[in-house]
């Protein structure tokens, strides 16, 4: 495991990439001296300021709506503790592995920018998590997304202090038993420190830069889907033509539009005709598509700044530079995460008209639902049903989770993001979007069994159509589709077309 290539972090630079290589395929993280540095910086300053007997909040006092109760040294450990007991509240699912992971990277790098006051010996404990692959049980629902991510991130600190619960090697165990077993002792949490791990963005952080990760490969398949739909329909390429994307000059029209041209050459399927039009589930495709990629585009800015930030409260900048403010407020990612969602789902909806055109007679020039013997069989008949479940529960889940607040904590809190819920319904529509492509991907592979295209399809549809037909063989009569739609879903997050 440790020839594995280090990530180092300093605070600033991390990139989405890493950030996801680390969450799922568990690469080796490390601090740089800087940023060591910087940490124990800050870390002195916090017990200057207990020494000093200063009010500063957070350090000498309560929390939210008891930011005016002035707390003694000699009870600031067991404020820091019963914060993160108390905060532990949530409920529901369990966030997956490589969430956890991504959260816990997410809050080393914000503690490598030095502006927390949280001691080395902290962080340092949550690096051993990290590479030895200890992830802590957390619950999905609790957060408001403002003071960022509270319960969450209290489970995730729990196990710090010997409590909560854990998987590690394979085996769920109490917090205690894994530190034990891991060769790690339990930290005791000083001034500041259970509020620089509870407060921040990194739970909704960890689900965008992930969630950003999977969306711009799924608008890949999404065009490879399109592009052998348009062979199988033997569309009019005059609508892939460069000129007509660069009257129209978004990036990523222009882009999809080259795309789709590149998958396409070599096929003996296409034609082009000043005379004929396709529907706009082909024709538009690089308009519908593209706008999606620059949303993409949009939203991997935002997450990127988001994971190279300080988001906790107060930010710690110098003896006498301790400041609070609100950057544990996750409206950023509240809204790009939203935006997010609309845009993937949007992918699913024109996805399902295309599924549609290839399972309808009058439109295909196919046999009805793609099977040969149509009344005993039903061919594909209902995994356009699926499809259309998908899409429409998304519509469900894309109503921006943003537009909402409910005032907590004595109304101190009075406006919260929802990032994280807005986060979840993006992942799940992702999820949905698989489902989606891999039933479309389905359909046009049995189009062209069916139609006898094999040695007229581009090279690129080729490749993908073998590619599924090495695990997947064609449906000759009945069986039960979704073993044949989880293969192929496998197929796409496995990343193997």
């Amino acid at each position: 495991m440790m020839n594995k290539p280090i990530i180092e972090l300093n605070g600033n630079d991390l990139s989405i990439i890493d950030m996801v290589s680390v969450a799922r395929n568990h690469k080796i993280v490390d601090l740089t001296d800087e940023a060591k540095e910087r940490i124990n910086q800050a870390a002195e300053i916090v017990q200057d300021i207990l020494n000093e007997k200063r009010m500063v909040y957070g350090v000498t006092t309560g929390f939210g709506y008891l930011q005016n109760t002035a707390v003694s040294p000699l009870d600031a450990e067991k404020l820091q503790e019963n914060l993160v007991v108390s905060h532990s509240a949530g409920v529901g699912s369990k966030f997956s592995p490589e969430i956890v992971r991504g959260m816990m990277v997410l809050q080393v790098n914000k503690f490598a920018r030095g502006h927390s006051g949280i001691r080395l010996k902290v962080v340092s404990l949550l690096l051993d998590f990290l590479n030895k692959n200890i992830i802590p049980i957390v619950p999905s629902r609790g957060s408001l997304g403002a003071s960022g991510d509270l319960a969450p991130l209290a489970h995730l600190a729990l196990v710090l202090i010997g409590r909560g619960i854990v998987n590690y090697g394979g085996t769920r165990m109490n917090g205690l038993q894994a530190l034990d077993k891991a060769g790690l002792s339990p930290i005791k949490l000083i001034a500041k420190e259970g509020l620089a791990l509870l407060n921040g963005t990194q739970v909704m952080t960890s689900i965008a830069a992930i969630a950003v990760a999977d969306a711009e490969y799924l608008v890949k398949i999404a065009n490879l889907a399109a592009s052998m739909s348009m062979e199988v329909h033997q569309a009019n390429i005059d609508a892939l033509d460069p000129l007509i994307h660069e009257a129209r000059p978004h990036k990523g029209q222009i882009q999809t539009a080259q795309s789709i041209r590149e998958y396409l050459k070599g096929s003996k399927r296409t034609r082009q005709s000043i005379a004929y039009q396709d529907c706009y589930s082909l024709r538009c495709v690089p308009v519908v598509h593209g706008a999606t990629l620059d949303t993409i585009r949009f939203v991997k800015k935002v997450v990127k700044t988001e994971i190279n930030s300080s988001t906790d409260n107060p930010l710690i900048f110098s003896s006498d530079k301790i400041l609070s403010g609100g950057n544990f407020h996750g409206q950023p990612i509240a809204l790009a995460m939203d935006f997010l969602g609309i845009s993937i789902a949007e992918l699913g909806n024109i996805s399902e008209r295309r599924i549609e055109r290839l399972l309808n007679p009058t439109l295909s020039g196919l046999p009805a639902f793609l099977t040969l013997r149509s009344g005993v069989n039903s061919g594909f008949m209902v995994a356009q049903y699926t499809a259309a479940s998908l899409v429409s529960e998304n519509k469900h889940l894309a109503f921006p989770a943003s537009i909402d607040s409910i005032p907590v904590s004595a109304n101190q809190e009075d406006h919260v993001s929802m990032g994280t819920i807005a986060a979840i319904q993006t992942r799940k529509i992702i999820g949905h979007i698989q489902y989606v492509l891999a039933i479309e991907l389905l359909c046009v592979s049995q189009a062209i069994d069916l139609a006898g295209i094999q040695d007229q399809v581009a090279p690129k549809s080729l490749g993908v159509y073998q590619t599924i037909r090495k695990v997947i063989p064609m449906l000759k009569e009945d069986r039960e589709l979704s073993n044949d739609i989880n293969l192929c879903v496998k197929l796409i997050r496995n990343r193997n077309l």
